[in-house]
């Protein structure tokens, strides 16, 4: 069967019939071959809300995590469509970006994913391309906020060099909004699952660049991200954050020449 379009899987946990609403009108603009919600939420009182916009819905009442119900979406209904869009409930926009980004995907083959510039609600630009993280940089961004080493950290590490509506590939791409290219997630396999949430897409993006098919960040079209931080509000997310990471730097290397390696030949494209 030849694959053409574009399918979205969405993972839910507890998700307003607001954010429901701002998601699917944003979704609306762009035709798909298939919207699918993973609810991992203890109730499915949602599911109506879902289903009357015209999401598959599908409930996970004991939540087995952010990456195992992407990857249980993306395995159930990839082989209809050529292009992947894993998004988050607190992502919306204004017009049909989708367009755009997959006329970029058609036209550079190189990309194994694609992200737009990300917003704000109050238009502040997100910047969430960035550079492989390190564990001293890591823990700085958790814990010496405001310092001046931190300030001198993030100019590289959060590409401050680029333009907002540039156009380059970049090793760490956010989970909040990625198009992939679904041959290539075919090959590399998406989520690794024992990741619970928190890194996975840290994990994702380094994949997607040592198989020399890089995420790209295309700044030409917009997108607007709540982006609620809910590991710097909750202990018990702090602790999923904690967990994850030290599995991402235990398989990964704590000491990683190779991400190295990786983040110079990025900052090279400045």
């Amino acid at each position: 069967m030849e694959r053409n379009g574009v399918g979205v899987s969405l993972v839910a946990y507890k998700m307003s019939q607001d954010y429901i609403n701002k998601l699917s009108n944003s979704l609306d603009l762009s035709d798909f071959v298939y919207k699918v919600v993973v609810d991992n939420s203890p109730s499915n009182k949602s599911k109506k809300d879902f289903e009357n916009r015209n999401w598959t819905y599908i409930h996970k009442p004991k939540n087995i995590g952010f990456g195992a119900a992407h990857n249980h979406a993306y395995y159930l209904f990839s082989e209809k469509s050529k292009y992947h869009l894993i998004i988050n409930p607190d992502v919306y926009f204004f017009e049909d970006i989708i367009k755009d980004l997959l006329l970029f995907m058609e036209t550079n083959d190189e990309a194994g994913a694609v992200t737009p510039s990300v917003y704000y609600p109050d238009g502040s630009f997100q910047r969430l391309q960035k550079l492989l993280p390190s564990p001293i940089g890591w823990l700085m961004r958790r814990f010496m906020k405001g310092s001046s080493f931190l300030k001198k950290y993030n100019h590289n590490f959060e590409l401050r060099m680029s333009k907002e509506d540039g156009i380059f590939k970049f090793p760490y791409m956010s989970g909040c909004f990625m198009l992939l290219r679904n041959t290539v997630i075919d090959k590399i396999n998406l989520f690794d699952e024992n990741i619970f949430m928190y890194g996975e897409d840290t994990d994702l993006s380094r994949r997607l660049w040592i198989n020399n098919t890089p995420p790209y960040y295309y700044g030409k079209v917009k997108a607007y991200h709540v982006f609620a931080k809910g590991s710097h509000k909750s202990t018990k997310l702090l602790k999923i954050a904690i967990e994850s990471t030290i599995y991402y730097f235990n398989k990964w290397g704590w000491i990683d020449r190779e991400r190295t390696k990786i983040n110079t030949k990025c900052l090279n494209q400045f």
